[in-house]
């Protein structure tokens, strides 16, 4: 894994569909924080974590940075 720019870290986002975290919950009503941008094999990925301390990785796509 390289990491990729920083410039999102630290600001909340929107979910734009439903999204499995790590435990098998399903989220979507949530504004998770923006941990790391990662880009592994040419796909952008962030790590974002829930207010509940859940973290997982979404793509672009799934997500709106506020």
């Amino acid at each position: 894994m390289i990491h990729a720019d920083t410039e999102f870290v630290g600001r909340r986002c929107r979910l734009l569909k439903p999204v499995r975290d790590q435990q098998g919950r399903t989220r979507f009503e949530e504004h998770p924080r923006i941990v790391r941008e990662v880009n592994n094999l040419g796909r952008l990925m962030y790590l974002v974590e829930f207010e509940d301390r859940v973290t997982t990785f979404l793509f672009p796509n799934e997500i709106a940075i506020e």
